[in-house]
């Protein structure tokens, strides 16, 4: 199906990424760019290295100053998705001066603000401020539509097939090593791919009987070939989620653990941990991907239960309630009355 039309006027997305922070936040805002069909116009708090490896994501990087900035640029919507919540909450105040809607995508309950639309597909969602209407659960999780697409065909997993996709940060390097080492030692054998991310650049380190991929456009493709994947408890966490592939989720931050835990109690992923990963965490994590490619019993019930939770069409929902807001803007941009 074709995306529907929207509103004339750009339409701007405000988020942040870098090393530490990774880069989930601005994948998600593609994503949700190309559900709505649109170039996303991207304003991106990082630094100056960070800026030229995020303009390889696509979408057109601007800088706005302030609000007289913002209104230059007419947009249609602005979305949020920063987890600052002193930025977050300064692009909102910019947006309502310019007279502009606005949404914001947020994890696990945390640092919501009084956005029209505030849209959290987490497992732990929170409660919507007062006059906002949230968008709960993971059936809003905004993935980018590949995956709905490749989880509509039949999964063909490479026996052996491991996919490690730990995030964009510079954490991937470190944790790729310990973990290629663990897996190594117990299984020789295996087939192990290694996502570098995208802060990630210039060499990389040697691995154990794993190679490095790159994979800008997504890990849909990855993911689906994979008999089992070990991910952080980010985006990619959901894309596996909704793929049915058996995941070892190995949480990179405190945050991430709660969603990680939240999954494992419904038996949709096995808990691999909290950071920091550690030598005796990867050993943990490569046994608990032995079981699963030794045991095609446990791989089927994660995956039946991870697809039950997750479909994959969350951005086409949060695309639908978005034109629908655009719609019901004033010619001012602010949202009549009901």
């Amino acid at each position: 199906m074709s995306p529907q039309p929207v509103p004339a006027g750009p339409i701007v997305f405000c988020t942040a990424a870098g090393p530490r922070l990774g880069f989930g936040h601005l994948v998600r805002c593609r994503s949700l760019a190309r559900a709505l069909g649109v170039e996303p116009i991207i304003v991106l708090r990082c630094r100056p290295a960070t800026r030229q490896r995020a303009a390889a994501l696509g979408g057109i990087l601007v800088d706005i100053d302030g609000v007289a900035g913002l209104r230059r640029l007419k947009p249609s919507l602005v979305v949020i998705d920063d987890p600052s919540p002193a930025h977050a909450a300064c692009w909102l105040v910019r947006a309502r001066r310019a007279g502009v809607p606005v949404a914001s995508v947020h994890d696990l309950g945390l640092a919501y603000i009084a956005s029209d639309l505030l849209v959290d597909g987490g497992v732990r969602p929170g409660a919507a401020p007062a006059g906002s209407t949230l968008m709960a659960g993971p059936a809003y999780a905004i993935l980018d539509p590949s995956i709905e697409r490749v989880r509509r065909t039949r999964r063909r997993a490479r026996a052996g097939r491991v996919l490690v996709a730990l995030g964009g940060g510079h954490h991937v390097l470190t944790a790729a090593a310990q973990l290629s080492a663990a897996l190594a030692r117990r299984l020789p054998h295996a087939d192990v791919r290694v996502a570098r991310g995208f802060a990630a650049c210039g060499e990389l380190p040697a691995l154990a009987d794993a190679m490095w991929i790159d994979a800008p456009g997504g890990l849909a493709r990855e993911l689906s070939e994979a008999s089992v994947a070990v991910v952080a408890g980010g985006v990619t966490l959901y894309e596996a989620c909704a793929l049915g592939v058996p995941v070892v989720a190995v949480a990179v931050t405190a945050a991430q653990h709660r969603t990680v835990r939240a999954l494992a109690r419904v038996g949709a992923v096995i808990d691999g941990g909290c950071p920091p990963l550690g030598a005796t965490g990867a050993e943990a994590v490569a046994q608990a991907v032995v079981h699963l490619l030794t045991h095609r019993v446990s791989r089927a019930e994660l995956a039946r239960a991870a697809r039950g939770i997750v479909d994959g069409k969350g951005a086409a929902r949060v695309a639908a309630r978005l034109r629908a807001l655009m719609r019901c803007a004033s010619p001012k941009g602010v949202p009549r009355a009901a």
